[in-house]
């Protein structure tokens, strides 16, 4: 620090009027001996008495409408306004995302076949030609296309006789012996005029089929749940002029197939689900 000058400290002070009379006089002798720095001084002093003057009555101040509280308002709703646009924007674009992304899957995905069409399937196949007199013309190398029912054996039991239902049920006990025996019948009019053993996708099937005096028939048909073990809920639906009841039980899947008109088939039907 120079003793000789003024420091920044003192030139404010200067400005301020806050030196003794001394110090003050020392000040202004100097000022006087450089006139460079009295002139950036005095500028200094115009600039505070040009604030001190603008600021001096806040009331008297130009109005600034930013600051109105009514303009506040609608600044801070106009920008809720935005924000709310741009969530349901945000909102809309995600569900058109989603329902494009679920159209093509569905555009995409095969649909799937409904409960137990192998089932109505066979009876379609092995039950056209069943004559009233219990004989057969079926070919036991008859595949069946589509849903389920790949293939059938030679395992048939063509017509009625005193040891069909035997062969019947060692025909069950050998690939369905924990599933439900086919019930005898006869008692209510209803024979067994035919059994399948066919090849499914899902593993072995087997189809028995009923025939009553009139010649209406339907049929039982039993299988696997699949690797899938896909259990039914109980149900039914029409399928052109067939009914099919369908249920699980234990591990096979249950079908009863006939017309819808026919009243053996609820009989068939609560019979099997009661077993």
């Amino acid at each position: 620090m120079n003793p000789n000058r003024p420091t920044e400290q003192d030139l404010h002070a200067y400005l301020d009027d806050q030196l003794d009379a001394e110090r003050r006089q020392w000040v202004a002798t100097w000022l006087q001996a450089n006139p460079e720095r009295a002139a950036e001084l005095e500028a200094w002093r115009r600039d505070s008495q040009h604030l001190r003057a603008r600021y001096a009555n806040p009331e008297q101040w130009p109005a600034n409408a930013s600051l109105d509280p009514a303009a506040i308002r609608r600044r801070q709703r106009a920008g809720q306004r935005r924000w709310l646009a741009t969530a349901a924007m945000l909102v809309m674009t995600l569900g058109i995302g989603l329902t494009g992304g679920w159209t093509v899957r569905d555009m995409t995905t095969p649909d799937s076949p409904p409960p137990m069409a192998d089932a109505v399937q066979a009876y379609r196949l092995f039950t056209a030609d069943v004559s009233f007199d219990g004989n057969t013309a079926i070919d036991g190398n008859t595949a069946i296309d589509g849903n389920s029912v790949v293939g059938v054996s030679d395992t048939a039991v063509p017509e009625p006789g005193a040891n069909s239902r035997e062969k019947i049920v060692k025909l069950f006990q050998a690939h369905f012996s924990d599933g439900i025996m086919p019930p005898d019948l006869s008692a209510a009019g209803l024979e067994m005029t035919d059994a399948r053993l066919l090849a499914t996708d899902q593993g072995p099937a087997a189809m028995v089929v009923y025939r009553d005096r009139t010649g209406r028939q339907m049929m039982m048909y039993i299988r696997p749940p699949g690797a899938g073990h896909h259990m039914l809920e109980p149900g039914k639906r029409v399928d052109g002029q067939l009914m099919a009841q369908y249920w699980s039980k234990g591990n096979y899947n249950y079908a009863v197939v006939s017309r819808p008109d026919d009243p053996n088939a609820a009989m068939l039907e609560q019979m099997l689900r009661k077993s």
